[in-house]
């Protein structure tokens, strides 16, 4: 499964917490490029999680897609649209060290984590290409909630996944027409290829 992340938005550009704003400028035309590298996408299956970035993103990747709520971003709750320096420095630590903590009254990391992993697992059949935010791509890489934070999620100049990979897969059609160190890197630096992510066998770890 290759996972894309959405194209940038105000609010990601500029580091805060959640909302659902449309993508800008340069989030549509990150995503207009990487879709006109694409080669013929007939029989690949696409999900979407429900935002609004990254439902335009998916939409400019691919008429035909499935829209997915389960792989919706975290509920930032009281936080929604701020940024970090709004927030109070003590409910920003809990959050960051502690993943059960919940001081914005949404979901906290464990909870956010564990249900990516079980919507990992329990996809039957498991999608070709998964376009997301950028959080469900963290949880989706991370092992577990207690990793979430230590998993660095960036644009990446290949389709190689980090965890490894089957041999023999098809290529991603939204890279295979790309030359890596050259397009992707300069004119797609907000979009991301995570690469291939494998299904958890096991389903979800408890926190």
């Amino acid at each position: 499964m290759f996972v894309i992340t959405a194209g940038r938005t105000g609010p990601n550009r500029s580091l805060r917490f959640g909302g659902d704003l449309s993508l800008d400028e340069r989030g549509h035309r990150d995503m207009s490029a990487l879709a006109a590298a694409a080669v013929d996408p007939a029989g690949v299956v696409v999900i979407c999680g429900p935002e609004r970035a990254t439902r335009e993103s998916c939409a400019l990747l691919a008429a035909d897609h499935v829209v997915d709520a389960r792989l919706a971003s975290p509920d930032f709750g009281a936080w929604s649209g701020l940024a970090p320096e709004e927030i109070e420095p003590e409910q920003l630590r809990a959050w960051f060290t502690d993943p059960s903590a919940c001081p914005h009254g949404g979901e906290s990391i464990a909870s956010f984590v564990e249900r990516i992993h079980r919507w990992r697992a329990d996809a039957e059949p498991a999608p070709d290409v998964c376009v997301v935010s950028m959080p469900v791509a963290q949880a989706l890489l991370a092992d577990d909630a207690a990793r979430y934070f230590a998993v660095e999620v960036r644009p990446r100049p290949s389709t190689n996944s980090p965890a490894g990979d089957d041999t023999g897969s098809p290529e991603c059609p939204f890279t295979s027409a790309m030359s890596p160190d050259t397009v992707f890197r300069k004119k797609l630096k907000h979009v991301l290829i995570v690469g291939r992510v494998r299904r958890c066998s096991s389903g979800p770890k408890k926190t």
